[in-house]
Formats: C-alpha cells, structure tokens, sequence
C-alpha cells in the first residue's frame, strides 16, 4: 500500500504525518514554522522530516498544502504574505525531490482542504461544492464535477476579494470592501474592538461568542453584522456557480450547530427562491487534519 509523507505548511506551524493511499493518518506531529528566511528555512525543515519518516515508513512519494499562491505545475511559490517571509519564489518540488529522491506535488492550502473534504469530508460522493475558510482571511477553492477549478492562470477561488461594499474598508489586496475584511475572524475582532474598546490582541473569536452566548449587547450587534456579510457572500456565490453544497471551515466553523443554524436561516431568507430548498451551507468535517489528508491526496492524483 503507498505511503506519502504529507505536509501541511502554515503561517504559525507546519503539520505533517505519513498517510496511506486509503486516507488513514499513521503519524501526525508539528513543528513551528520558521519567521525568517523561509525559501531556506522550509525546504531544509521538510527534508529533514522525510528523513525521519523514511527510517519507519516506505515513503512513495510526498505531498505539500502550503499558505501561498501555488503553481502547482512546477510546484513553486508564487506568491507569500509576510506570515512567511522570503517564501515567495521557493521552488519546494525541486528542492525535494533532489534532496530526497522522492516525487513531491505541492498544492495551496484552501485548494488542499477542498480536495480532502471531497474525498474523505463533508463533500465526499459529491461532485460539485464550494469551500470556504474563514480565519484570518477568507480562502475559496471550487470543486466541479470533482475537478478543482482554477482558472485560466490558476488564480479562480479568490473568493475573500470578491468585493461587496465599493465603499468600504481598504483591504490589503490593494482592492476596497472586500468579503474578507467584513466575513474573516479578523474582521469579527477587529469590530468588536472598535465597538468595546477592548484592544484586539486582548480578543480571540472563542472570546467573542463566549460573550455573545452571555447576552453581551456590543456582542449580539457586532455577530448579527459579522452573519450578515458571511451570507452576502454566500448568497453571491450561489447565484454565480449554484453548487448545491457550501463547505465551511476555519476557526469560526468549531462554533458548530448553533452557528450554522443561523447561518442557514439568515441565508434561505435571502437567496433566490430556487436554490432554497437544495442548497445548504455546511461544516468543514476535517479539521486540523484536512491539510495533509489534501496533501496525501493530491500526490495520489
């Protein structure tokens, strides 16, 4: 039975384990990832850990979801935020497959969660959903007719920047009002900040539905707002792609059933009569582990 060594490589740590070809974790752990010189630091980090992994497992081949705008042709870095700096531009494959012997396909992180919630989640015997991953920013990635669609340049599922107020807050994309700065766990906070005067390094998202559950009134309006943009955007992507099925993850999705209930209500209020019925807003089912059960799956595929 194959086995893939798989990485899942984020701002604040990167999670690997090996995986079988039946999507069975037979080892996890983390590590932190590095704050500085990441086109070095990262591929050393991984070959390193292949090593290990190599000295219990018959490793086939190697898998990565990574923070970042990927050519996932080529398996380079085309583009990194600070999280990662100096990341842009790391050709990973190469660096790894010269190093390790091992072939090494790389995909970005949104689009990694999608591909393991189609095949082992919450999308599974599905052939067409979006998902979204709502935490610092909004993430997209679309699955259709069990393909990820990208776009003519790889560049489709930027859903956080699909615009919904043209007047509104400037967002680091360059653009203004984007969906991220109104839908994100970052935007929540930040709101509730503004709102309470409590700074928002003081804050998490938990803390806020803590006090939403509590009747907190600045609570109760920043969450009704926050909702309320969270389905403009559903409703939206609805109307362009109807797929049936809307895959959350991300923090905000652990607030679970009562959050969704909410979401659900608010939207059928909202969208067109026709997709009301079939059309349902979901919770990511992988978790952590979405990441490289994605990455196990896309050096299977």
């Amino acid at each position: 039975m194959k086995k893939v060594a798989c990485f899942d490589v984020g701002g604040t740590f990167i999670k690997y384990g090996v995986v079988n070809e039946q999507g069975e974790i037979l080892t996890k752990s983390k590590l932190h990832t590095p704050k500085k010189n990441c086109k070095k630091e990262i591929p050393e980090i991984i070959i390193q850990e292949i090593e290990k992994l190599k000295e219990y497992h018959n490793i086939n081949s190697v898998g990565i979801s990574t923070a970042g705008k990927v050519d996932s042709a080529n398996g380079e870095i085309i583009f990194a935020s600070e999280n990662l700096p100096g990341y842009s531009g790391t050709k990973l494959s190469k660096e790894i497959r010269k190093n390790t012997g091992l072939e090494c396909f790389v995909e970005n992180d949104v689009n990694s969660v999608a591909l393991a919630e189609s095949w082992k989640g919450a999308g599974k015997g599905l052939s067409t959903f979006v998902c979204l991953t709502l935490g610092t920013g909004v993430g997209g990635a679309i699955i259709i007719n069990n393909k990820l669609y990208k776009g003519v340049m790889g560049g489709a599922g930027e859903i956080g920047h699909m615009v919904i107020n043209e007047k509104g807050d400037n967002c680091n994309c360059g653009s203004r009002g984007c969906f991220e700065r109104y839908a994100s766990t970052a935007s929540l906070i930040r709101r509730y900040s503004m709102e309470s005067g409590i700074p928002k390094e003081d804050l998490s998202g938990k803390d806020i539905f803590d006090r939403l559950e509590n009747g907190d009134k600045q609570a109760v309006r920043v969450y009704k707002d926050f909702l309320n943009h969270i389905v403009t955007g559903l409703v939206n992507i609805t109307h362009i792609f109807d797929p049936g099925l809307i895959v959350l993850g991300g923090g905000i999705s652990a607030q679970g059933e009562p959050f969704f209930n909410d979401l659900n209500e608010l939207f059928k209020s909202r969208v067109m009569p026709s997709y009301e019925e079939y059309t349902k807003i979901v919770q990511a089912q992988l978790g952590n582990d979405a990441g490289i059960l994605g990455a196990c799956y896309i050096a299977l595929n």
